[in-house]
Protein backbone atom coordinates (compact mmCIF):
# COMPACT_ATOMS: atom_id res chain seq x y z
CA UNK A 1 0.00 0.00 0.00
CA UNK A 2 1.21 3.54 -0.69
CA UNK A 3 0.36 7.05 0.39
CA UNK A 4 0.07 10.02 -1.93
CA UNK A 5 1.52 13.46 -1.29
CA UNK A 6 0.13 16.18 -3.55
CA UNK A 7 2.45 19.16 -3.90
CA UNK A 8 -0.12 21.24 -5.81
CA UNK A 9 -3.07 20.67 -8.17
CA UNK A 10 -0.75 21.22 -11.13
CA UNK A 11 1.85 18.66 -10.09
CA UNK A 12 1.45 14.93 -10.33
CA UNK A 13 1.29 13.28 -6.89
CA UNK A 14 4.50 11.84 -5.50
CA UNK A 15 4.16 8.19 -4.49
CA UNK A 16 5.75 7.48 -1.13
CA UNK A 17 6.39 3.82 -0.33
CA UNK A 18 5.78 2.77 3.22
CA UNK A 19 8.78 1.42 5.09
CA UNK A 20 8.61 -2.29 5.85
CA UNK A 21 9.95 -4.00 8.93
CA UNK A 22 12.61 -5.61 6.73
CA UNK A 23 13.78 -2.13 5.72
CA UNK A 24 13.62 -1.01 9.34
CA UNK A 25 15.84 -3.87 10.54
CA UNK A 26 18.75 -2.81 8.32
CA UNK A 27 18.48 0.95 8.82
CA UNK A 28 21.48 2.68 10.31
CA UNK A 29 21.17 5.88 12.32
CA UNK A 30 23.85 8.45 13.03
CA UNK A 31 25.66 7.95 16.33
CA UNK A 32 24.86 11.57 17.23
CA UNK A 33 21.12 10.97 16.78
CA UNK A 34 19.52 11.46 20.21
CA UNK A 35 16.22 9.83 19.22
CA UNK A 36 15.12 6.24 19.04
CA UNK A 37 12.50 5.08 16.57
CA UNK A 38 9.33 3.09 16.19
CA UNK A 39 7.85 1.99 12.89
CA UNK A 40 4.11 2.68 12.90
CA UNK A 41 2.00 2.04 9.81
CA UNK A 42 5.11 2.15 7.65
CA UNK A 43 6.36 5.51 8.96
CA UNK A 44 9.28 6.24 11.27
CA UNK A 45 8.25 7.88 14.54
CA UNK A 46 11.05 9.55 16.49
CA UNK A 47 10.93 9.33 20.27
CA UNK A 48 13.07 11.45 22.55
CA UNK A 49 14.59 10.09 25.73
CA UNK A 50 11.94 9.67 28.45
CA UNK A 51 11.91 11.91 31.51
CA UNK A 52 13.24 10.67 34.85
CA UNK A 53 9.65 10.54 36.18
CA UNK A 54 8.64 8.39 33.21
CA UNK A 55 11.57 6.08 33.90
CA UNK A 56 10.67 5.78 37.58
CA UNK A 57 7.11 4.75 36.70
CA UNK A 58 8.22 2.21 34.08
CA UNK A 59 10.85 0.89 36.49
CA UNK A 60 8.29 0.48 39.28
CA UNK A 61 5.98 -1.51 37.00
CA UNK A 62 8.77 -3.54 35.42
CA UNK A 63 10.34 -4.65 38.72
CA UNK A 64 6.99 -5.58 40.28
CA UNK A 65 5.85 -7.53 37.21
CA UNK A 66 9.22 -9.21 36.73
CA UNK A 67 9.36 -10.36 40.35
CA UNK A 68 5.82 -11.78 40.12
CA UNK A 69 6.41 -13.50 36.76
CA UNK A 70 9.70 -15.00 37.97
CA UNK A 71 8.36 -16.21 41.31
CA UNK A 72 5.40 -17.93 39.62
CA UNK A 73 7.33 -19.15 36.54
CA UNK A 74 4.87 -17.36 34.23
CA UNK A 75 7.18 -15.99 31.57
CA UNK A 76 9.32 -12.92 30.92
CA UNK A 77 8.93 -9.18 31.45
CA UNK A 78 10.94 -6.78 29.26
CA UNK A 79 11.18 -3.00 28.95
CA UNK A 80 11.94 -0.31 26.35
CA UNK A 81 13.80 0.24 24.21
CA UNK A 82 13.09 -3.07 22.49
CA UNK A 83 11.64 -3.66 19.03
CA UNK A 84 8.35 -5.57 18.93
CA UNK A 85 7.65 -6.63 15.33
CA UNK A 86 3.89 -6.94 14.89
CA UNK A 87 3.37 -7.11 11.12
CA UNK A 88 4.96 -6.02 7.85
CA UNK A 89 4.73 -2.29 8.64
CA UNK A 90 4.85 -2.05 12.42
CA UNK A 91 7.65 -2.36 14.96
CA UNK A 92 6.57 -0.75 18.24
CA UNK A 93 8.49 -0.14 21.45
CA UNK A 94 6.15 -0.51 24.44
CA UNK A 95 7.44 0.83 27.74
CA UNK A 96 6.93 -2.54 29.46
CA UNK A 97 5.76 -5.89 28.07
CA UNK A 98 4.98 -9.38 29.33
CA UNK A 99 5.40 -12.63 27.38
CA UNK A 100 3.98 -15.85 28.79
CA UNK A 101 6.08 -19.02 28.71
CA UNK A 102 4.14 -20.10 25.61
CA UNK A 103 5.31 -16.96 23.82
CA UNK A 104 8.92 -16.77 24.97
CA UNK A 105 10.04 -18.28 21.66
CA UNK A 106 9.14 -14.87 20.13
CA UNK A 107 12.18 -13.32 21.84
CA UNK A 108 15.16 -13.27 19.46
CA UNK A 109 18.45 -11.34 19.30
CA UNK A 110 16.72 -9.03 16.80
CA UNK A 111 13.70 -8.23 19.00
CA UNK A 112 10.29 -9.69 19.82
CA UNK A 113 8.79 -11.34 16.75
CA UNK A 114 5.07 -11.15 17.46
CA UNK A 115 2.47 -9.78 19.89
CA UNK A 116 3.19 -9.96 23.63
CA UNK A 117 0.46 -10.94 26.09
CA UNK A 118 0.48 -7.54 27.78
CA UNK A 119 1.93 -4.13 26.97
CA UNK A 120 2.20 -0.97 29.06
CA UNK A 121 2.46 2.56 27.69
CA UNK A 122 3.15 5.54 29.95
CA UNK A 123 1.42 8.60 28.54
CA UNK A 124 3.35 11.81 27.98
CA UNK A 125 1.99 15.02 26.45
CA UNK A 126 3.78 14.26 23.18
CA UNK A 127 2.63 10.62 23.02
CA UNK A 128 -0.96 10.88 24.29
CA UNK A 129 -2.64 11.04 20.89
CA UNK A 130 -0.53 8.19 19.53
CA UNK A 131 -0.89 5.94 22.60
CA UNK A 132 -4.68 6.37 22.62
CA UNK A 133 -4.97 6.28 18.84
CA UNK A 134 -2.72 4.52 16.33
CA UNK A 135 -0.83 2.37 18.85
CA UNK A 136 -3.95 1.31 20.69
CA UNK A 137 -5.61 0.31 17.40
CA UNK A 138 -2.44 -1.54 16.36
CA UNK A 139 -2.18 -3.46 19.64
CA UNK A 140 -5.88 -4.29 19.44
CA UNK A 141 -5.73 -5.51 15.83
CA UNK A 142 -2.60 -7.61 16.39
CA UNK A 143 -4.23 -9.51 19.25
CA UNK A 144 -2.28 -8.23 22.23
CA UNK A 145 -4.30 -9.53 25.17
CA UNK A 146 -4.03 -6.61 27.58
CA UNK A 147 -3.10 -2.94 27.34
CA UNK A 148 -2.26 -0.61 30.23
CA UNK A 149 -2.37 3.17 29.77
CA UNK A 150 -0.58 4.88 32.66
CA UNK A 151 -1.08 8.63 33.18
CA UNK A 152 1.19 10.36 35.69
CA UNK A 153 -0.76 13.62 35.55
CA UNK A 154 -4.01 12.03 36.73
CA UNK A 155 -2.18 9.26 38.62
CA UNK A 156 -4.36 6.69 36.97
CA UNK A 157 -4.07 3.35 35.17
CA UNK A 158 -6.54 2.18 32.53
CA UNK A 159 -6.61 -1.56 31.83
CA UNK A 160 -8.01 -2.78 28.49
CA UNK A 161 -8.58 -6.46 27.71
CA UNK A 162 -8.81 -7.79 24.16
CA UNK A 163 -11.62 -10.00 22.96
CA UNK A 164 -13.40 -10.95 19.77
CA UNK A 165 -16.49 -9.05 18.66
CA UNK A 166 -18.03 -10.39 15.44
CA UNK A 167 -14.70 -11.99 14.57
CA UNK A 168 -12.74 -8.75 15.09
CA UNK A 169 -10.22 -8.04 17.87
CA UNK A 170 -11.66 -5.44 20.25
CA UNK A 171 -10.28 -3.77 23.38
CA UNK A 172 -12.73 -3.48 26.25
CA UNK A 173 -12.02 -1.11 29.13
CA UNK A 174 -11.88 -3.51 32.07
CA UNK A 175 -10.93 -1.12 34.89
CA UNK A 176 -9.81 2.42 35.63
CA UNK A 177 -7.68 2.78 38.75
CA UNK A 178 -7.29 6.29 40.13
CA UNK A 179 -6.10 7.69 43.43
CA UNK A 180 -8.77 9.03 45.76
CA UNK A 181 -8.47 11.78 48.34
CA UNK A 182 -10.66 9.86 50.77
CA UNK A 183 -8.66 8.55 53.72
CA UNK A 184 -11.32 5.94 54.45
CA UNK A 185 -11.13 4.36 51.00
CA UNK A 186 -9.11 1.16 50.62
CA UNK A 187 -5.87 1.60 48.65
CA UNK A 188 -6.43 0.87 44.98
CA UNK A 189 -4.82 -2.29 43.59
CA UNK A 190 -4.12 -2.39 39.87
CA UNK A 191 -4.94 -5.90 38.64
CA UNK A 192 -3.83 -7.71 35.49
CA UNK A 193 -5.75 -10.43 33.68
CA UNK A 194 -3.03 -11.77 31.36
CA UNK A 195 -0.38 -11.80 34.09
CA UNK A 196 -2.47 -14.28 36.10
CA UNK A 197 -4.05 -11.86 38.57
CA UNK A 198 -0.90 -9.89 39.28
CA UNK A 199 -1.75 -6.93 41.52
CA UNK A 200 0.19 -3.80 42.37
CA UNK A 201 -0.80 -0.93 44.68
CA UNK A 202 -1.63 2.09 42.54
CA UNK A 203 0.50 4.27 44.82
CA UNK A 204 3.49 2.01 44.11
CA UNK A 205 3.15 2.66 40.38
CA UNK A 206 3.88 6.37 40.93
CA UNK A 207 6.59 6.22 43.59
CA UNK A 208 9.21 8.86 42.71
CA UNK A 209 7.02 10.53 40.08
CA UNK A 210 5.84 13.45 42.20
Amino acid sequence: MTTLLEASPDVLPVVLERITTNDFRIMEFDDTDSFYYELLNGELVAKSAPSPFHQRISGNIYFAMRLFATEHNLGEVLYAPIDVFLDEYNAAQPDVLFLSREKQHLVTPDGVQGPPDLVVEIISPSSMKRDRGDKMKLYERCGIGEYWLVDARTRSVEVYVNGLVNGVQDFELRDVFIETASESAAPALVRSVMLHDFTMPLAAVFVGAE
